[in-house]
């Protein structure tokens, strides 16, 4: 985990190397254990190491490969780095997935992508070809933000850091900025930014930029969403402890964050069962919740340390995450986790395991029946004939509920989402900008019938980044930790969206919350049923709910 820089520019050389060393100064955070710069032709790149698999300086990077013709910065893990370096002729001079990834792109080309299983940003200069290939991971976990102007291409891992060089225009992406006021966004999401002048890698993106420009971009994955009836809960229990096993790979000393809720709990009991004793973090939010994680602690045999939640000190580690991310994310439990986050940094560990994702993939939100349930009734109302289908909606018309449903039955699955956002927009007064292509370019992506299983992958891929990529990113980042969430591996992704929705949304039984269904299921075994079929509760959920905090942390004035 570390922070990359890059500029390709007319440029004289001395002046790209004090811009990309003023960048890696504003980024230092992301990696304090080493920072260098490497010129090659009319290219500077830069990095700020956090150092987690091979500590040696020979995996220091910008990082040059044998033949002396490829340069790659990169900012993440590639876990399943070892199985790829069985498959790779290649003579290795370190320990480090750098090394692998550099030969994994020399072997395959651009074709690497499908073989890499991580969380990465990174770019690849060709000194033959000059030019630059540059990717990002399939959800977006790791950070990439480019602008092109006369002077030439500028990349960097955080915003602020990029816009500090004070060459770009800071006129205001009017549509990012009004996303990021619409329906379930609390951010601005990809490709915007708050600034016109620059953009936003998406997740699962790649690019080529030669002689300066953009020559090519395109996105690379997307997940099969075909329904594979025979998928078990033997199979989601084996995916996603292998996901757990290949992120217990590190040279430094892992520890996890346990909240007591489901996914937290799953994953520190794994790293037990692996033999591993982590040290566990968690904020105290309420005395349910808390009882929960100290349960789970108790029972696994794990240390855990608990942190209370307070509002002055949170509220400057927002304000300082803001400086960094160079946006507002308005988001309370950011704060929890930066809280969290700076109690581990002081404690000298680097590696935390989290638990982020699973409500996306299993479907855990506490609206997850009334999606189904709408899912399924659509399904029904768009094979009814027109004729029919004026009569109900005529019946109907007085429940907003039932009106919005014959509404999107006269929309395509793909577009239902988006026409939402478009909706919302109008009446907002937002009317520079057809609010639904976002929805509906990821939309595409996919192929599902299902209006659940759609909703969830836009929450995974774009609307709920804030809550998964960014809040992943962000506070551990802002204190030198490396966050690695097991939930958010390619083949738990791809599995859990081939599992059909009933399976993963149960029926209501009292006294039980059987949402992520089949993920409890799989888990049986080795966590209590108290544990996993408790009531939904959600990263701080008795502060900013139970006492309206939320409301007044983000008040102004």
């Amino acid at each position: 985990m570390c922070g990359i820089v890059g500029i390709c520019s007319f440029d004289a050389q001395d002046l790209r190397e004090q811009q990309v060393a003023k960048i890696l100064q504003r980024q230092h955070h992301r990696g304090p254990d080493n920072t260098s710069l490497l010129t090659c032709d009319d290219v500077t790149l830069g990095h700020n190491r956090l150092a987690i698999i091979d500590l040696s300086n020979e995996a220091n990077q910008p990082f040059v490969s044998l033949c002396g013709r490829y340069v790659v910065v990169f900012n993440g893990e590639i876990y399943n780095y070892l199985e790829l370096k069985d498959e790779l002729e290649y003579d290795f001079k370190t320990s480090s997935d750098t090394e692998v990834l550099l030969a994994s792109y020399i072997k395959y080309g651009v074709e690497c992508l499908s073989k890499l299983n991580g969380m990465f940003a990174f770019t690849i200069y060709d000194k033959l070809e000059k030019t630059l290939f540059c990717a990002r991971d399939r959800i977006g976990k790791k950070p990439f933000v480019y602008s092109i102007v006369d002077s030439g291409f500028y990349f960097a891992s955080e915003l602020a850091a990029l816009f500090s060089l004070g060459i770009f225009s800071d006129e205001v992406d009017e549509i990012g900025v009004a996303y990021s006021n619409l329906r379930n966004y609390l951010h601005i999401p990809e490709p915007y930014t708050k600034y016109k002048s620059i953009r936003r890698l998406e997740p699962a993106h790649a690019m080529i930029v030669k002689n300066k420009k953009i020559a090519k971009k395109w996105c690379y994955w997307s997940p099969n969403m075909e329904y594979d009836k025979n998928i078990s809960k033997d199979e989601v229990f084996y995916a996603i402890e292998n996901a757990v096993r290949l992120r217990e790979r590190a040279d430094v000393e892992i520890a996890t964050l346990l909240s007591g809720g489901v996914d937290s709990s799953a994953i520190t009991a794994l790293m037990a069962r692996h033999g591993l004793k982590p040290r566990a973090f968690t904020l105290k939010a309420d005395n349910e919740e808390f009882s929960r994680a100290a349960k789970v602690a108790k029972m696994l045999n794990v240390e855990l340390k608990v942190f209370e939640y307070d509002r002055k000190v949170q509220k400057a580690m927002y304000d300082k995450m803001v400086k960094i991310y160079g946006e507002e994310v308005r988001l309370l439990p950011l704060t929890h986790a930066a809280r969290l986050y700076e109690q581990i940094s002081e404690r000298g560990i680097k590696v935390v395991m989290s638990g982020i994702g699973a409500d996306e993939i299993f479907y855990g939100y506490d609206n997850a029946k009334k999606q189904l349930l709408f899912s399924d009734i659509i399904k029904f109302v768009e094979i009814l004939p027109n004729r029919f289908l004026q009569i109900l909606e005529k019946i109907c018309s007085k429940s907003e509920d039932l009106k919005l449903l014959f509404e999107l039955a006269k929309v395509k699955n793909r577009n239902r989402k988006g026409y939402l956002y478009q909706k919302e927009a109008l009446q907002k007064g937002f009317l520079n900008f057809d609010y639904s292509y976002l929805l509906d370019f990821w939309a595409q992506k996919v192929n599902t019938k299902s209006y659940i299983d759609m909703s969830n992958w836009l929450g995974l891929i774009s609307e709920n980044a804030h809550s998964i990529t960014i809040s992943s990113d962000l506070p551990p980042m802002m204190y030198g930790i490396e966050a690695r969430a097991p939930f958010l591996d390619v083949n738990v992704i791809e599995l859990g969206f081939k599992i059909n929705a009933h399976k993963k949304v149960g029926k209501n039984i009292s006294g039980q919350n059987t949402n992520k269904l089949i993920l409890k299921q799989a888990f049986e075994e080795i966590l209590p049923n108290e544990i996993l079929y408790a009531s939904k509760k959600g990263f701080g959920y008795g502060i900013q709910l139970g006492r309206q905090e939320e409301k007044l942390f983000f008040k102004k004035g």
